[in-house]
């Protein structure tokens, strides 16, 4: 080989090294997300009273500025949520905070992003009651179904806690809501796809965990009774079959 066709070798090797250099990062990179932009989403309370501005938690006087609190992400191990084991929800849960925006120039908006890599793993993962889970190798297998859980608790962004679910307090309220097409799918570092989730057609709220209005996209929160309360409530339902079965 002469030094000319040496030259051009190395010519255009050296372009293709920098070509690459030139490429954006794409580690983590593949993106699912669900969101609505400002002026879509109406949040009500159990009592149909729409959620704008500042609205106050009952027992906490927690003030609720312009988000508030969700989490995006799949139940893992088969998990069914239910009104009466919502302290359970997020020990069987990994997803990532977001919010709702309910009052501010953005009021009406939704927003929730999942970053995830190589064997489905996902960046900043929350898998407790907690703001931020200490786990940070958790994932969300491919086709599993997704889920969207919020709350009457002000949004708080991971970098001073993240939103933290108190199913002890009195006055909580929730809507857990999915949709047939919310569905993971297959990650990778090197991917750049992103997936982008909206309250469409087919959207739902959990059985007994609040309602979805689809033409207003509107979100009525359900009532999340205090252990003590549901305590009281499963030993009544309890009493009364056994009254039952006295009489028969």
């Amino acid at each position: 080989m002469n030094l000319t066709n040496q030259t051009k070798i190395l010519t255009i090797l050296g372009m293709g090294m920098a070509l690459v250099g030139s490429l954006p990062s794409r580690v983590n990179a593949t993106t699912v997300a669900l969101s609505e932009v400002t002026g879509t989403v109406e949040v009500y309370s159990s009592n149909g009273t729409q959620i704008t501005g500042t609205y106050v938690v009952p027992s906490t006087s927690l003030a609720i500025g312009n988000n508030m609190a969700m989490r995006f992400g799949s139940f893992t191990g088969g998990f069914a949520p239910t009104i009466s084991n919502a302290s359970s929800w997020f020990s069987n849960f990994v997803g990532v905070n977001g919010f709702v925006a309910v009052g501010g120039s953005s009021a009406g908006r939704l927003s929730a992003s999942i970053t995830a890599g190589d064997l489905q793993a996902i960046n900043a993962p929350v898998s407790s009651n907690t703001g931020v889970g200490a786990d940070g190798s958790k994932s969300i297998a491919q086709n599993a179904q997704m889920y969207a859980v919020i709350w009457n608790s002000a949004f708080v962004s991971n970098t001073n806690g993240g939103n933290t679910f108190n199913p002890t307090a009195s006055g909580l309220q929730a809507v857990v809501v999915t949709n047939p097409g919310w569905i993971m799918p297959l990650s990778a570092s090197l991917d750049l796809g992103a997936t982008t989730f909206t309250l469409s057609s087919g959207t739902v709220a959990v059985s007994g965990l609040g309602s979805v209005d689809l033409v207003n996209k509107g979100l009525t929160m359900a009532v999340i009774p205090e252990p003590s309360s549901m305590s009281l409530l499963l030993l009544g339902l309890t009493s009364a079959l056994a009254h039952r079965k006295r009489k028969a």
